[in-house]
This record gives structure tokens, C-alpha cells and sequence, in this order.
């Protein structure tokens, strides 16, 4: 089992991706969101190991997010998801 993070960063002149990815998350992007509807939206992944500590997973995320706030990017969402089942990568 392993925790899936995701900072949903909103629309912005300029993209995020070299800091997301200087921070140590993966970068992606999508235009039209499931959750958010049409226009553009960057993302920020990450996986933690679900024998660490939940509270500090989300304090680690919440550092994360501050710093693209700070830099000007609207951090629109924070999620964590427990992954107990994953095909991914399996053949």
C-alpha cells in the first residue's frame, strides 16, 4: 500500500512545472478536469509509503503547496488516496 498526493495547481500565466518537479514531484497537466471542469489544470504527484505517518504526509504536502502559493500559483486543491490495489505497470 503507498499514498498517491496531488496539489491541483489552477490557471496561471506561467507554468509550475520546474519547481513542482524541483520540490521532487512529478509534473502533469490536463485541460478539462474531471473534478473541475473545462480550462487548464497542473498537477503536482507524489507516492509516500503508507507505513509512514499520515499527519506527517499531509504536513509534507501542505509545505509543498505553501511554497507554489508563494510563488504565485493557485494551489486549488490537496489530496491524498491510499492505493491498496494497483494494476499499473503489470502485464
Amino acid at each position: 500500500m503507498y499514498y498517491e498526493c496531488h496539489i491541483t495547481i489552477g490557471p496561471h500565466h506561467l507554468s509550475s512545472r520546474s519547481l513542482v518537479e524541483a520540490m521532487g514531484w512529478k509534473f502533469s497537466y490536463i485541460n478539462g478536469d474531471p473534478s473541475f471542469g473545462e480550462g487548464s489544470r497542473e498537477y503536482a504527484t507524489q507516492h509516500a509509503d503508507a507505513r509512514i505517518n499520515l499527519e506527517d504526509v499531509k504536513a509534507a504536502m501542505d509545505r509543498d503547496a505553501h511554497i507554489l502559493r508563494q510563488n504565485g500559483f493557485p494551489v486549488i486543491r490537496q489530496k491524498v488516496e491510499l492505493v491498496v490495489y494497483d494494476t499499473k505497470g503489470k502485464s
